[in-house]
């Protein structure tokens, strides 16, 4: 379980909207100061997540709670989102380039557009196999409630 700990900021029908902190490890790296991956952290290190949270422990607004993902759904996500398109456009290239040329004279325009269209193709297919998947799976689950160094409630799902 990936958690969170993060603020109450509303409440609508039943769900949480809490507001968590965008975290980035690169101010405790020795080489923060020749990496570009350090400068783009900067510019992001002072933003904020809304993520919206079944409330099933009762919670309310301005409190801290704790707040899951289960790795295996942030995986099986992240692998339809950047994983699939990036395949399917590198399949896309391949077949241009070596099957192309029995039907039709490629050049490297072909094979840029075969890939582009490869990876839109990926895109459309892992949001189909997302919107037919459990919605409830990829959901951010409510862990626990705060009260200063006090635990409300507790859930174990793991």
């Amino acid at each position: 379980m990936i958690k969170e700990i993060g603020r109450v900021v509303d409440i609508q029908d039943g769900w949480l909207f809490v507001e968590t902190a965008i975290k980035s490890t690169c101010n405790a790296c020795a080489a923060k100061s020749n990496c570009g991956t350090s400068t783009i952290a900067k510019a992001f290190s002072s933003k904020s997540v809304i993520n919206k949270v079944k409330n099933t422990l009762n919670a309310k607004i301005d409190e801290s709670v704790e707040i899951g993902i289960p790795e295996s759904s942030l995986l099986q996500g992240s692998f339809y989102l950047y994983l699939m398109p990036l395949l399917i456009a590198i399949f896309s290239a391949i077949a241009t380039q070596l099957l192309g040329p029995q039907f039709l004279e490629i050049t490297e325009g072909h094979v840029i557009l075969a890939t582009f269209l490869g990876g839109f193709l990926g895109f459309l297919l892992a949001k189909k196999l997302l919107n037919n998947s459990d919605v409830d799976k990829y959901q951010a689950v409510l862990i626990r409630i705060y009260d200063g160094k006090m635990v409300k409630a507790v859930i174990e799902l793991d």
